[in-house]
């Protein structure tokens, strides 16, 4: 840890080690308590569908940059009146044709992983922190930034794992204290009441598992340990975009099937899980929730996923058995991008040049 700052009143820390895992960062300056008013959260949400979502959301975001991603070649969805936000700002796959060009083919159509082009356009207006969303997703308490803000201010321990998924994180008896609080957490991966997210396998066995809201927990993911990362309710530090690339799902912009669908998110976070491992960073899950209000149907999503499933069985080991060397964000994922054992078939070869051409878009 570099030192203490005093701004407006306010202690800040400065934090180095984390900057210099990245490409071509600013410093980073990590505050005692992240707080809306002070750090530049941006929320991403992906749609088709409409918009009134957000006025459930109330003053929620009031202080927040919204960005709308419409997976829609033009403009049609508008967002409603009640909507609040400091600033909300809508794209479309024109917008990405023109931020792109030729390379503009690596954010899927038709599918919610065109979410990363959201993800890179919030880090390039000076995004701290990006939360993404699903528009099925409402309110299930107060507080919501706020709370993904303190997990992402918070630090994980290393080596043991505590029995007690307190909010605070309350060490439990015969917890070393030199293992705690000792990693940056740099993503906070949110639940949900009423709809888990489930895959339509489970779904089917399990048709109305209606979860009430959980009380407020923090759990830490262990290392080494991987987790199926839903992008439904998810934030992160500006530092690890260079990980957030939502793999080819859904459609090409010319409107050929991938073969692939409902993955992009869940592999996203194999590879970033892997990454973060490495580096010695932290995953938060828990709270906050969100209320699930699921929208997506359980019989197309069974043959969205039919595919997905069976090579998910495949492609995490495959990531588990590479051997990072970088010591950079974006150069473990290169690296990491050209090293993994792919399968010759042309999705997963496409997949790795998308990947490449990503992390280009975070040089030195």
């Amino acid at each position: 840890m570099g030192g203490t700052d005093k701004r407006a009143g306010e202690v800040f820390h400065i934090v180095d080690n984390l900057s210099t895992l990245v490409k071509g960062a600013r410093p980073r300056v990590f505050m005692v308590e992240l707080e809306p008013m002070k750090t530049r959260v941006f929320i991403v949400i992906p749609t088709v569908r409409s918009l009134e979502f957000l006025t459930a959301w109330g003053d929620e975001f009031q202080e927040c940059t919204i960005l709308i991603v419409e997976d829609n070649p033009q403009r049609t969805i508008s967002p409603p009146r009640g909507a609040r936000g400091k600033r909300i700002l809508q794209y479309d796959w024109s917008s990405i044709e023109e931020d792109f060009g030729e390379n503009a083919w690596i954010f899927p159509r038709k599918n919610a992983g065109i979410r990363s082009y959201g993800f890179w356009k919030a880090y390039s207006m000076g995004a701290d922190v990006i939360v993404t969303l699903d528009d099925d997703c409402f309110p299930a308490d107060d507080g919501f930034v706020q709370k993904h803000l303190d997990n992402l201010s918070a630090r994980a321990p290393e080596a043991w794992f505590s029995t007690f998924p307190h909010p605070g994180y309350l060490y439990t008896r015969g917890f070393p204290y030199g293992v705690r609080d000792k990693k940056l957490v740099v993503m906070s991966h949110g639940l949900w009441s009423n709809k888990l997210d489930l895959d339509a396998k489970t779904q089917k066995a399990h048709p109305n598992p209606n979860i009430a809201p959980y009380p407020p927990i923090r759990q830490h993911v262990p290392v080494g340990y991987y987790f199926p990362m839903s992008s439904m309710n998810l934030a992160f530090v500006r530092d690890v975009v260079p990980l957030m690339y939502f793999p080819l799902m859904g459609e090409d912009a010319r409107g050929n099937k991938w073969g692939f669908d409902r993955y992009d998110d869940i592999w996203a976070g194999v590879f970033a899980k892997k990454i973060l491992d490495h580096l010695g960073l932290g995953v938060v899950n828990g709270s906050p929730f969100v209320e699930h209000k699921k929208a997506s149907n359980v019989q197309a999503n069974l043959t969205k996923e039919r595919r997905g499933m069976a090579a998910n069985e495949r492609l995490w080991k495959r990531v588990s058995s590479v051997e990072l060397t970088q010591t950079t964000v974006a150069g473990c994922y290169n690296e990491l991008a050209q090293t993994i054992q792919f399968p010759t078939t042309r999705y997963f070869q496409k997949l790795k040049e998308a990947m490449v051409v990503w992390i280009t878009l975070f040089p030195n």
